[in-house]
């Protein structure tokens, strides 16, 4: 299966305009993804300072989510 897909992704960047329409969609995918992305990496970092997540992995979870709902 992993075969086919890699096949397939070869042949659809030889392609110019197939590349180009690939390109679009990652271009407006990662605008709409990054806001996210950086607010989950905040919330991680902040998260991190306050409870270890290599000691308590269940307590690191729920501090996150707290401060995940909280996040301003």
């Amino acid at each position: 299966m992993l075969n086919i897909i890699k096949f397939a992704a070869k042949l659809a960047l030889q392609n110019p305009k197939v590349r180009e329409g690939i390109k679009k969609v990652v271009v407006k995918s990662f605008k709409k993804a990054k806001p996210i992305v950086k607010k989950n990496i905040d919330v991680a970092k902040k998260t991190s300072n306050q409870e270890s997540p290599f000691k308590n992995f269940k307590s690191f979870k729920k501090k996150y989510r707290e401060n995940l709902k909280n996040y301003d």
